[in-house]
């Protein structure tokens, strides 16, 4: 175990790959989870925190295209209610898909991954956007506007990352050289 973990930090170093992995994105969990309660919890009708039950109200009263951001999954509230939900979430999946496979996956190194791994990297634009459009039939309009507007930004944060400072050694790199 201790030649596995010395091998590994080696090969980390010589990639580039931060001894944190995927330790950033682990300490973001707790935020995430915490926005979705406050929001799942405000469109219930909760007032929480500096949520007063006017802002309650507020967002009771708030609507998308006529649909109420409080509003939960596809079914339920006629063909507008559908087409708002479902349109929003195809967004969110969309632009995360086309991050994920056009700006992220291009500047990162797959090189010396175990073919599983490498499978897996490959899979992740597709099983993302499959999972914004399940959590889309189930999670308030409110955070569904969240996360379109969340991926329009990280798509742009990428491409600028992706264009003016890629990872040397990957095809985003060698396609700006």
């Amino acid at each position: 175990m201790r030649q596995f973990m010395e091998e590994r930090r080696r090969i980390s170093a010589e990639h580039g790959v931060s001894r944190l992995g995927c330790l950033p994105t682990l300490i973001q969990l707790p935020i995430w989870l915490s926005l979705y309660h406050l929001l799942a919890d405000v469109a219930g009708g909760a007032s929480i925190g500096a949520m007063t039950p006017e802002l309650v109200a507020s967002l009771g009263a708030a609507t998308l295209l006529g649909v109420p951001l409080a509003e939960r999954g596809y079914l339920g509230g006629g063909a507008t209610h559908l087409a708002v939900v479902a349109g929003m979430a195809a967004t969110a999946a969309a632009l995360s898909y086309v991050t994920q496979k056009y700006l992220v996956a291009p500047n990162t190194s797959i090189e010396g991954l175990p073919e599983a791994m490498a499978r897996v990297q490959h899979l992740m634009p597709a099983l993302s956007a499959l999972g914004l459009i399940v959590a889309g039939g189930v999670v308030p309009l409110a955070l569904l506007t969240y996360w379109v507007c969340n991926s329009a930004w990280t798509m742009g944060q990428s491409a600028v990352i992706s264009h003016w400072f890629p990872t040397p050694g990957t095809p985003a790199a060698n396609r700006n050289h």
